[in-house]
């Protein structure tokens, strides 16, 4: 039973590592300026049809920090912008929402 197991096991991770990839990454960024920091926000975007698996890039959160945000809050802020489907493939609403958030609330508040 054991040896049959095994080859069904064989088969099966042949069979999915055959198949192509469904889910291509796609990074959209722009570059903020305000209040005398530059941010750069981006974002990996995946060809699903939901946003579940989009997140910030590790140069966005890194910004946020670096300009005076809380790893937690620069995280958060990231999830906030690249999750939300009304900035998918829409760079300009991007850097216009990060102005706001930067605008109402401030890094150290």
């Amino acid at each position: 039973m054991a040896r049959k197991t095994t080859g069904l096991l064989s088969v099966a991770a042949a069979l999915i590592l055959s198949l192509p990839p469904t889910a291509k990454a796609h990074h959209h960024h722009a570059r903020v300026q305000a209040e005398g920091v530059q941010i750069t926000v981006s974002c990996a975007r995946f060809s699903l049809r939901g946003v579940i698996w989009d997140k910030p890039q590790a140069v966005f959160i890194d910004d946020l920090v670096r300009v005076g945000y809380t790893f937690e809050r620069a995280t958060a802020i990231g999830m906030r912008i690249c999750r939300d489907e009304a900035l998918v493939g829409n760079t300009a609403a991007m850097g216009a929402t990060m102005r706001n958030i930067l605008r109402t609330s401030p890094p150290g508040r």
